[in-house]
């Protein structure tokens, strides 16, 4: 068995970026990546209609990793995320190690696999099982970027910033007998429920002639995070990219019912 050992004295961030899945799914395929110092994933709902990746930085995570001669990317099946991330908060008090122990497992290609968890400062110890790769669809970094996210011959681009998400959910909220909402685009952008339209942007080259329009599912809006995003709205399917590129959210259309 292999391992990959940390140094922590503040996982907070770490348990912000673990919490950006939550919305999507319970569980997460955790990738370590030791070429390039991050940790990413990509979690999917079970209509494959929200995909999201994000990754963060070991030092942006609060994480020292010790240097190792033959780095590895390494998947971590985690069944539950809110439980480690209660259990990483154990540990934030002061500076703790975390192991990460993985193996090679050979199937129709050869993966390196987590088996265990390992958290430990001088007081306590806690072990987490590390659940089995075989429950999760891995999307590959070609697939996401290349196809699912990619837009070749986008409709519009805007702005979307953090109030404005604050205002969406709020309307949403206020409009809860509706369970779609509409991003419109023709000289302005508007999102739209059954009783609002509020404006996020203008579009002064769109031709007024025509409306682009795309239909979602409001709880499907809520696996956007609080953060500023660059938007693509495509045919079928809207791509929201962070200001500083971390995470990508791709949420598709509904059909909407008459």
């Amino acid at each position: 068995m292999k391992k990959i050992e940390f140094t922590a004295k503040n996982t907070k961030e770490f348990i912000l970026w673990l919490k950006k899945f939550i919305a999507i799914d319970q569980s997460l395929l955790l990738e370590i990546d030791e070429n390039d110092n991050k940790f990413c994933a990509k979690v999917y709902n079970e209509e494959r209609s929200v995909v999201k990746y994000s990754e963060i930085k070991f030092d942006d995570a609060g994480l020292i990793v010790k240097k190792v001669k033959d780095p590895k990317r390494v998947k971590v099946g985690i069944y539950n995320i809110a439980r480690l991330m209660k259990i990483m908060d154990q540990f934030n008090d002061e500076e703790f190690s975390f192991i990460v122990n993985y193996d090679e497992i050979s199937g129709d290609t050869t993966e390196q696999a987590g088996i265990t968890l390992l958290f430990k400062n001088k007081n306590l110890k806690m072990t987490v099982e590390c659940t089995s790769l075989n429950i999760f669809k891995y999307i590959t970094d070609d697939l996401f970027t290349d196809t699912i996210a990619s837009l070749d011959n986008p409709v519009a681009k805007f702005e979307l910033s953090s109030d404005n998400i604050e205002k969406i959910n709020s309307l949403c909220s206020l409009d809860n007998e509706f369970k779609f909402m509409e991003f419109k685009n023709a000289a302005n952008v508007y999102v739209s429920g059954k009783t609002f339209d509020l404006l996020i942007g203008e579009n002064p080259s769109k031709d007024n002639e025509k409306e682009d329009s795309i239909n979602i599912f409001k709880d499907q809006f809520t696996s956007i995070d609080n953060e500023k995003y660059h938007v693509l709205m495509g045919d079928d399917r809207l791509v929201f990219t962070s200001d500083d590129k971390t995470t990508v959210t791709v949420i598709s259309m509904v059909e909407k019912d008459d």
